[in-house]
């Protein structure tokens, strides 16, 4: 965006949020390179109005209800390691808005996402703006270097396009993050989110069309593609989402350890499991999937 339209993009946030929140949200801090962006492509003022569109889904839609947002480091590079589903991936968004909303400093939440997004135009220029990275290990490490607070699903695609039937269940983690945490002193920080597995019951999946078009999956849900893209809405059920305590495995490991991919691969599992024990915790004080008769 030029300077017009960023203080355009401003004045638009200023007025969907209210004084004291917007003050709360422009207190962040980007590594601008000069020009108004930083080195992966995020505009600040481009993350703000996003946030400030976002918050009413977070808000209104989803209601979101989170706890444990003491785990989250004010300051430094983390890890954030959620579980991962819903077909349509919003429980990304709404751990971001969350972070930004309620934890004691606002910072941005540093998502990489899957590089299948990087080939598709528009939608890869603007999460770059709104500072979601594309998969790779180097900018992973380029993010955690600069400090920054970073979101991996380990569970990846396979997590979102899990069938109804599977629904919090699992699949296996990938191990790249403990690598990562282990090579940079980054502290993990297990995160369960229960309410996104209903939003879209995803039924079936048409695995020749989602080849044709280089996806990793082609879902039928209830609504989708019976109602065309409309179907794609995601079902306003309600969000939980807990940030657990810090896992600092660095601390008891050497570097030598990532020679080791058996340890790396029993670490992976160990967060897995802490991940899962935090889902079922949420499913068991659960009432209600939309949230009827809570409070």
């Amino acid at each position: 965006m030029n300077k017009r339209q960023r203080k355009t993009a401003l004045a638009i946030a200023r007025r969907l949020m209210p004084p004291e929140e917007f003050d709360r949200v422009m207190s962040i801090e980007i590594n601008d390179l000069g020009f108004g962006y930083d080195q992966f492509g995020m505009e600040k003022e481009m993350a703000v109005l996003s946030y400030a569109v976002a918050r009413y889904v977070y808000l209104y839609w989803f209601r979101v209800e989170s706890e444990g947002h003491e785990n989250i480091p004010k300051t430094g590079s983390a890890l954030i390691v959620p579980n991962h589903s819903g077909v349509v991936p919003v429980d990304a968004a709404m751990v971001g808005v969350d972070i930004l909303q309620k934890a004691e400093r606002p910072r941005i939440m540093r998502a990489v996402v899957d590089n299948f997004m990087g080939f598709l135009p528009w939608v890869n220029v603007f999460f770059n703006r709104v500072g979601q990275v594309v998969g790779a290990r180097r900018n992973f490490q380029d993010l955690l270097s600069n400090g920054e607070l970073c979101a991996v699903f380990p569970e990846g695609t396979r997590g979102i396009g899990k069938p109804f039937n599977r629904r919090y269940n699992l699949a296996k983690f990938a191990v790249g993050f403990v690598e990562l945490s282990l090579a940079n002193k980054t502290p993990i920080i297990p995160t369960a989110i229960v309410g996104a597995e209903e939003q879209a019951p995803m039924i079936g999946n048409l695995k020749p069309i989602a080849r044709l078009l280089n996806f990793p999956y082609f879902p039928i849900t209830l609504t989708f593609p019976w109602l065309g893209p409309i179907g794609l809405v995601p079902f306003p059920t309600k969000y939980h989402i807990a940030y657990g305590e810090p896992m600092e495995f660095y601390r008891e490991y050497g570097p030598e350890v990532l020679d080791d991919p058996e340890k790396i691969r029993m670490l992976a599992d160990k967060v897995q499991l802490v991940v899962q024990d935090m889902i079922n915790h949420g499913l068991e004080k659960r009432t209600s999937i939309f949230g009827i008769g809570e409070n």
